[in-house]
């Protein structure tokens, strides 16, 4: 994406989303995704007659090698993501350029991480967190909907097992932290700290909110 002219389309939707500028170059396009895929996995896709344009985000662990692809889709009707694994291990968007030995958040998508200093992201709801290194460091930072089942248990879930988690207060507008950058909210790493949960203090705050 950093190497696009800035009236290209996809150039344009990454600036409409005020995707960090420094992150630009950690997001490609790929015309006919897969096509593209059929060149590193042979006959992965059968069918290219409906191929798309897709946004890729390569996953890469910490010695620089790409372990797989998160995809999302222009088009609506379109599957929103899908992701491409070329190895089988953890989905996590990040490896390369997290700090596992600082505090550091875990977010839901990629593009989310994106915004914050020292963070990974669980693809695809992934909860297979062996990738992950000193979860003491770690606050996993959900979506703020507290209607959906899935993310509230997600969760809880993490509460009891003892690690920390981001419970946003109800007044911050956005679902997650893209969408609260668009809306003006500032300094968000300081509202996740200032929000951080864990244990039992954690569990009521969350059954407080939700409404699931």
């Amino acid at each position: 994406i950093s190497q696009l002219k800035p009236d290209h389309p996809v150039k344009q939707y990454i600036d409409k989303r005020q995707i960090p500028t420094n992150q630009h170059w950690r997001i490609y396009y790929a015309p006919k995704f897969m096509t593209w895929v059929n060149t590193i996995i042979p006959n992965k896709f059968e069918n290219v007659k409906k191929d798309e344009p897709r946004l890729v985000v390569p996953l890469i662990d910490s010695n620089g090698y790409v372990f797989g692809v998160s995809a999302r889709a222009f088009d609506p009707k379109s599957l929103r993501y899908i992701t491409i694994m070329f190895r089988d291990v953890p989905k996590i968007f990040g490896l390369d350029k997290v700090d596992f030995n600082k505090k550091y958040f875990v977010t839901e998508g990629q593009f989310d991480a994106m915004f914050l200093s020292n963070s990974v992201a669980m693809i695809g709801g992934d909860a297979n967190l062996s990738g992950l290194k000193h979860l003491d460091k770690a606050i996993f930072v959900h979506d703020k909907e507290y209607r959906n089942k899935e993310i509230c248990d997600r969760m809880e879930k993490m509460l009891k097992k003892g690690y920390k988690v981001c419970i946003w207060p109800p007044t911050i507008e956005g679902k997650d932290i893209n969408e609260m950058h668009l809306n003006g909210v500032k300094d968000i790493e300081k509202i996740i700290l200032a929000n951080t949960y864990e244990g039992l203090l954690g569990q009521l705050r969350l059954k407080e909110l939700r409404r699931c």
